[in-house]
């Protein structure tokens, strides 16, 4: 019979022992361990997992007991931080809430509490940022003679401009005259007598622009045409004139709308048409005409968006807005040119200009060879 040896043993420190063996031998390996959760496994005995989760593998439990001292002379204790989630809770109360919580605490909310720091700001809508309705009745409509449809298409397009002209009409009555007149002080509101006020304020506001005079600009344009206009004046200069009105100034549109809805706070918007004669140039901050002319008057049509904050005793209409229709011609861009001086060449290839570092090593080479003609 063939003799094997092999170590038998479950625990540290377990003796060998020799068995003799009638059949093949084989060898059983005995791993010396510390824990007898590691016996039977081999991720616990390599270390991979823990046998006790909450502390760290093998014996560093026992460092961890010796070291406790130190690590905690590391960590410094404050004592008054504030409870973040507490104050959030306190925050979200009501002032009865908050009361009733102080009562509970024994705590005077009267004497003992300073008030809370509310951070509610007033907002007041008096003015809009854009126009409510910026459609323009079409002056001139598809023509039957001059069109080039045949009669069916030329029909839908009467139909249609009809339409509009239909619905234009209902809107200026129904969500503009009407709503305008049940304020108080608009009850002889007439959109037939309009016209002549409108063309004051518009002389006014380009007079005042003109001079520059803030304080009453701000009665006579709204916040939205004071970012319009005065870029104009602050960079520059411009010259106004009003010399004909070719066309008797007519209401084209009227709307008015409550903002919020249903809070009562109208703001009313009129379109005025004006067919006017006048002469403007606007020069940049060099003094350069950029735009216009201050000799020839241009012949215009302007369709001005006017608005009034109805909603108190003391509006007043204020110039807004400008609207360009679709169908009219499109105003050329300002070509912003200057004459050059007297004896001005360019030139034709650009120079190189030196580096830094070039002029810097150039002073030190002048520098050395001073000192080498110093020294001699």
């Amino acid at each position: 019979q063939m003799l094997s040896v092999f170590r038998v043993g479950t625990r540290l420190g377990a003796f060998p022992t020799v068995l003799p063996l009638a059949s093949v031998p084989t060898a059983t390996q005995s791993a010396g361990v510390h824990h007898h959760l590691e016996r039977r496994n081999l991720r616990r005995f390599l270390g991979i997992e823990r046998s006790n989760k909450a502390r760290a593998n093998r014996n560093t439990h026992h460092n961890e007991r010796m070291f406790r001292g130190m690590r905690g002379r590391k960590t410094v204790l404050m004592d008054n931080l504030p409870d973040d989630v507490e104050q959030r809770r306190l925050d979200a109360m009501t002032p009865y809430q908050a009361r009733d919580e102080m009562l509970a605490k024994g705590i005077n909310p009267y004497k003992e509490v300073s008030p809370r720091n509310w951070r509610e700001h007033d907002v007041t809508i008096q003015s809009l940022y854009a126009v409510m309705d910026p459609y323009v009745p079409n002056e001139a409509p598809t023509s039957w003679t001059k069109s080039g449809l045949s009669f069916v298409p030329l029909l839908k397009t009467k139909g249609e401009e009809w339409k509009q002209w239909g619905m234009h009409k209902f809107h200026n009555r129904w969500s503009g005259t009407k709503k305008i007149a049940r304020k108080e002080g608009f009850e002889k509101f007439n959109t037939k007598t309009f016209g002549p006020l409108a063309d004051e304020i518009y002389e006014q506001a380009h007079n005042a622009l003109m001079a520059r005079d803030k304080k009453k600009l701000a009665g006579l344009i709204t916040e939205s045409a004071h970012a319009q206009m005065w870029p104009d004046v602050a960079n520059g200069n411009i010259v106004w004139k009003l010399v004909e009105r070719v066309k008797k100034s007519e209401v084209v549109n009227v709307r008015c709308q409550d903002i919020p809805e249903k809070s009562g706070n109208d703001i009313a918007q009129i379109t005025v048409r004006m067919h006017l004669k006048q002469i403007l140039a606007v020069y940049d901050r060099f003094g350069h005409l950029i735009l216009g002319s201050e000799t020839e008057p241009r012949e215009t049509k302007e369709y001005v968006v006017f608005e009034n904050h109805i909603a108190v005793i003391d509006g007043k209409w204020r110039l807004h807005e400008k609207i360009y229709p679709h169908w009219m011609p499109k105003k050329e861009p300002v070509l912003r040119t200057m004459k050059m001086p007297e004896g001005y060449t360019r030139l034709k290839k650009a120079n190189a200009l030196p580096l830094r570092a070039q002029e810097l090593s150039e002073k030190k080479k002048k520098q050395k060879n001073q000192k080498k003609q110093e020294e001699e």
